[in-house]
């Protein structure tokens, strides 16, 4: 039976994982566990400790609250854009903050 306190903890480190794709071994050593440790985190028999889950929402760049469940979104890092994307999307987003509503109403 699982220790994992954290319901669906091990199926979304090995999401993030592989969608990283990241073997566990190196998984293992950017959190300074051993690949054992990465494999029994991703089949929950074992439950990582805070250290872990800290250090596993780093180099994944999420939030903890969507690592453990507690936040159902993920978030969107600009640095996973190349250069002219985020450029783009920071003028889409300034242009959306800046359109003033009330020009568009029509006086009928």
């Amino acid at each position: 039976m699982a220790d994992s306190t954290i319901y669906g903890l091990g199926d979304k480190l090995r999401q993030l994982r592989k969608k990283h794709k990241l073997t566990q071994k190196e998984v293992a050593e950017k959190v300074s566990v051993d690949p054992k440790s990465v494999s029994e985190y991703e089949n929950d028999r074992l439950t990582p400790k805070t250290e872990t889950l800290i250090q596993f929402a780093v180099i994944y760049n999420i939030s903890l609250d969507y690592l453990v469940g507690i936040g159902k979104e993920s978030h969107l890092y600009l640095h996973e854009f190349t250069d002219s994307q985020r450029d783009f999307i920071l003028k889409t987003i300034e242009g959306i903050k800046n359109f003033n509503y009330e020009d568009t109403k029509t006086d009928d």
